[in-house]
C-alpha cells in the first residue's frame, strides 16, 4: 500500500481507484498467477491492496508489476512509495487503519466507513475476497468500531 506518509499526491492520484472499480480491480489482481484473494481500498490519503498468496515474494512482484503496467507508474516510483506488509503485520495494519490510528488526523471516522465499504465490495458475489480476507476485513471493521466506541477517539 501507500499513504500520505509514503507517497506524493501525484503518485496517490495515479494509483487511485474509484470505489465503483474496487471490485473489478480486486478481481484482476486476484487473477494474477500467485494470488488467491484480493481487496482494494482507495481513498484520498491511501491506496491499499490486501491479498492472499502462498508465495509472498511472487505475489508482491506480480501486484507491483500489475500496478506499474495498468496505472502508468514506474517500478522505481512504486518501490520508493509503497510499503509492503505480510502476515501478522498486514493484519495489524488493517486494524490500525480501521481504527483511524494510521490516518492523517488520528481517530478520523471516515476511514472506518471506507474499510467497511472495502469489506462489502470485496465480499459481494463478484468480489475477490475468500475466507481469509473476509475474516480479516470483518475483524478490522469490528475492531475499528469497538475502538471508537470504547475510547475517547470517537
Amino acid at each position: 500500500g501507500l499513504s500520505h506518509k509514503t507517497a506524493t499526491v501525484e503518485v496517490r492520484e495515479k494509483l487511485a481507484v474509484q470505489e465503483h472499480n474496487w471490485q473489478s480491480v480486486g478481481r484482476a489482481i486476484a487473477a494474477l498467477p500467485s494470488l488467491k484473494e484480493a481487496a482494494v481500498l482507495s481513498t484520498c490519503n491511501r491506496f491499499e491492496i490486501y491479498f492472499v498468496t502462498n508465495d509472498v515474494h511472487a505475489g508482491i512482484r506480480e501486484v507491483t508489476e500489475y500496478l506499474s503496467t495498468t496505472r502508468g507508474v514506474s517500478m522505481k516510483e512504486l518501490r520508493s512509495s509503497l510499503f509492503m506488509l505480510s502476515e501478522d503485520d498486514a493484519v495489524w495494519h488493517a486494524l490500525r487503519v480501521a481504527g483511524g490510528l494510521d490516518s492523517l488526523v488520528i481517530g478520523e471516522g471516515q476511514i472506518l466507513s471506507q474499510m467497511k465499504r472495502c469489506y462489502e465490495i470485496a465480499t459481494e458475489k463478484q468480489g475477490a475476497a475468500g475466507k481469509v480476507l473476509t475474516r480479516m476485513l470483518n475483524t478490522a471493521g469490528s475492531a475499528g468500531k469497538r475502538g471508537r466506541a470504547g475510547t475517547g477517539v470517537a
